[in-house]
């Protein structure tokens, strides 16, 4: 199995990283301080507590949100921890959404119930949120409307390492709120079946070509997320993937190109993600730092069809990342 090293801290370096998110106690008394947290909130008749359960851990976090601070928690690329990530300051706490306002002629029952779910979901870090939700997302079956693949965290190393359980020590970035951004899967990929519209009996073949292209972004083009290369890739795929609509768009340049392929179904042919290139874009504004990150797309039955590349121009010189101008396309 492929291993990614952690990378060596710099203090202050920015960083735009995708990857899985865990947990770590670092210690075996940490753990049990959270396992008679959880025993002491435990409905009679359940099951046991255990801080390893991710659907407890999530509740219990939703409940004492503070508890977020005593955990360590860590971003993986592939299997392998490389950051411990910790919130920036809070500059404000929010709710997952927008409370009810009983108003100056709410009842009394109203102005209790609204005092209930405060005490029983009190406000969170914005980030602390963003963790707990990619966690218990992390954990649904494939296919649950919630399952979230991975998330992109934005932040900068600071000079101090975190001991993880394990013996591994692991630089500590600070993550902010801007950029932050859950992969949610589920309805990614209906989006993007649903962009090429495939014919009822063709739906299993497209569905399973825009998995594997996610795959592909995930596995084959992973990183730590720290040079600036990698940041602007990891900013193009977020914003081309997720909401730029090229997870749909991409199989369907073959449209792009006259004569394009054709299944034999008789449903149009689709192109596949060949690679994705970086490189120092030849024209940037004065105090920026611009990367073209060139996203290829290519007939995979034959290689003598003209490819479709798209091309956007990042700006990494703040953080997180920003992309200039509308995003170019072209065939070669």
């Amino acid at each position: 199995m492929e291993h990614t090293p952690a990378p060596e801290p710099r203090d202050g370096a920015p960083v735009h990283a995708v990857g899985r998110i865990g947990v770590d106690f670092r210690s075996e008394a940490r753990r049990d301080g959270f396992r008679r947290r959880l025993a002491a909130e435990a409905a009679p008749g359940g099951p046991p507590p255990d801080p390893g359960d991710v659907r407890q851990l999530y509740d219990h976090l939703v409940r004492s949100p503070w508890a977020s601070s005593a955990l360590t928690w860590t971003l993986s690329v592939g299997s392998t921890p490389v950051y411990a990530l910790e919130a920036e300051p809070a500059v404000a706490m929010d709710w997952a959404g927008p409370l009810p306002d009983p108003g100056p002629a709410g009842s009394d029952e109203e102005r209790l119930a609204l005092l209930r779910r405060i005490a029983a979901a009190p406000p969170v870090h914005p980030v602390h949120r963003a963790l707990r939700e990619a966690l218990l997302g992390q954990s649904l079956p494939a296919g649950d409307p919630g399952r979230i693949g991975r998330l992109t965290v934005p932040g900068r190393l600071t000079e101090r390492t975190a001991r993880l359980f394990s013996g591994e020590i692991v630089p500590v970035v600070q993550v902010g709120t801007l950029g932050l951004a859950c992969w949610a899967e589920t309805p990614l990929l209906a989006a993007a079946v649903d962009a090429v519209d495939p014919r009822p009996d063709d739906h299993g073949r497209v569905a399973g070509h825009v998995r594997a292209l996610l795959d592909k972004v995930y596995f084959q083009f992973r990183n730590a997320g720290l040079s600036a290369a990698e940041r602007a890739l990891n900013h193009a795929a977020t914003e081309s993937f997720l909401t730029g609509g090229l997870l749909g768009e991409g199989p369907l340049s073959a449209g792009l190109v006259p004569g394009g392929p054709e299944h034999p179904t008789g449903a149009p042919g689709l192109y596949t993600l060949e690679t994705i290139t970086v490189a120092r874009s030849p024209h940037c504004r004065a105090g920026s730092d611009c990367r073209d990150v060139m996203i290829r797309f290519s007939d995979p039955a034959d290689e003598r069809r003209a490819a479709v590349t798209y091309v956007h121009t990042v700006d990494v010189s703040d953080r997180p990342p920003v992309t200039l101008a509308p995003v170019h396309r072209f065939l070669g």
